[in-house]
């Protein structure tokens, strides 16, 4: 009797492990479906961030024209009315600002004194353009 009652108690443990370690709802199927649901809801937090934003940026587009005349001016160069266009060229070398002089040779017909340099003015190369990101705007009075 007690030997059936072991027996009995032994094939009820067997199948306990047999389910816990290999059936559909084993243990390592809980493991896995624990590390999804942790991505799952760590992308669910990012794009619920992102919608926040999103309707934020609506909203202010809507309602104010701050955001409307701050989008015109990064994306499409915008300058107003009394605002003067400065652009601010980082890690510039001197050569590249400051005009080389250029001799002249004086007319032989001319009554009036020539001057003996004349200024190069500098040429599109000599001033990339940096975009509005290397761009400043200054209102003037």
């Amino acid at each position: 009797m007690i030997r059936g009652v072991f027996l009995v108690l032994a094939l009820l443990l067997a199948g306990l492990q047999w389910r816990l370690w290999y059936s559909d709802s084993s243990i390592h199927e809980v493991w896995n479906k624990q590390a999804r649901l942790a991505g799952l809801v760590a992308t669910q937090e990012s794009l619920v961030e992102r919608n926040r934003r999103l309707y934020a940026e609506v909203d202010d587009l809507k309602t104010g024209l701050g955001a409307v005349e701050a989008r015109a001016r990064l994306d499409l160069g915008l300058i107003g009315p009394n605002e003067t266009f400065y652009q601010v060229i980082e890690d510039a070398r001197p050569e590249q600002i400051t005009p080389n002089p250029i001799p002249v040779a004086p007319h032989a017909n001319s009554a009036v004194p020539q001057a003996k340099t004349v200024m190069n003015t500098p040429n599109s190369n000599a001033f990339p353009s940096s975009g509005p990101t290397g761009s400043s705007l200054a209102r003037t009075q």
